[in-house]
């Protein structure tokens, strides 16, 4: 069969079948009389084992090692594997690094450069089991915590100027960038970049002043859904958890039994129940 022909049959473009046989991937018989290339059944396997290698990333010398037999294909693979799992945890490590600087809402004149290449050069080890989820736990409370936060001001709130103040106060305790877009009781704003609507929510004693983010959609945690799904069913079970075995653990040590079995299981149901009014409300 002609080039043409092998192409069709192999999924190799012509281009590409005449760079493997300069690579010395394929020699294909010459026709006597015109010395026109004549490609065989094999000479299509051939290629097509070509092809699937080189979807697999198989650098041309391991092909050219594994069709001359002077490499075993499963060596070959294995090895490749391994490049592949390599290239798999630097994009993770990539794909992580541009969520966590997405967050921070960086712009061009003041993101600090020095800090991020420091960062990429020089990444930190890979952590165990434990530690990535604590640091997965720990990323998703602060997307939360970006989504939505309170606080309580040193004063009470009843003018738009006092609003602003308590905003700028907070922002300079934090050492964050405030910048005030709209004042007034519902005043908006921007803190490190992300845009927020602020309410006062009035107390007995003393007022609070939540922030909700006008655009949380952009808030993302950088985490795989699956995850993430279960890091926010953790963060609503670990408190209760926590109470629970430690009312328990005082209970035990004070009375010597399990008397205080039923306090523990009311107040780690309050946390539990607390836990998720705050996640619906």
């Amino acid at each position: 069969m002609n080039i043409k022909q092998a192409s069709e049959q192999s999924g190799v473009s012509a281009p590409n079948i005449r760079f493997y046989e300069k690579e010395g991937l394929l020699t294909p018989a010459r026709r006597q009389g015109n010395d026109y290339r004549d490609y065989t059944a094999g000479d299509v396997r051939t290629l097509k084992l070509i092809r699937m290698l080189r979807m697999l990333d198989v650098p041309l010398p391991t092909i050219r090692a594994v069709l001359h037999g002077e490499q075993p294909l499963q060596q070959a693979l294995q090895a490749q594997q391994t490049v592949l799992e390599q290239q798999a945890a630097q994009l993770a490590a990539a794909m992580q690094f541009c969520a966590d600087l997405a967050r921070q809402a960086p712009q061009t004149d003041t993101l600090d450069v020095d800090a991020c290449l420091t960062r990429m050069e020089s990444p930190a080890p890979q952590q165990g089991f434990f530690s990535g989820w604590l640091q997965d736990y720990c990323t998703l409370a602060q997307v939360q915590h970006q989504k939505h936060f309170f606080f309580i001001p040193q004063g009470s709130i009843n003018t738009p100027q006092e609003f602003t103040a308590a905003l700028q106060a907070y922002a300079e305790e934090k050492e964050m960038q405030f910048t005030l877009t709209k004042e007034g009781m519902y005043p908006e704003f921007l803190l490190d970049g992300i845009a927020y609507k602020a309410y006062r929510n009035p107390g007995k004693y003393r007022d609070e002043i939540c922030c909700d983010a006008l655009h949380p959609e952009q808030l993302d945690t950088g985490l795989p859904p699956q995850r993430e799904k279960l890091l926010h069913i953790l963060r609503i079970a670990v408190p209760p958890v926590c109470t629970f075995a430690a009312i328990l653990a005082a209970g035990w040590v004070v009375t010597g039994g399990a008397g205080w079995l039923w306090l523990a299981v009311l107040a780690s149901a309050g946390v539990l129940l607390g836990r998720c009014f705050e996640k619906w409300l």
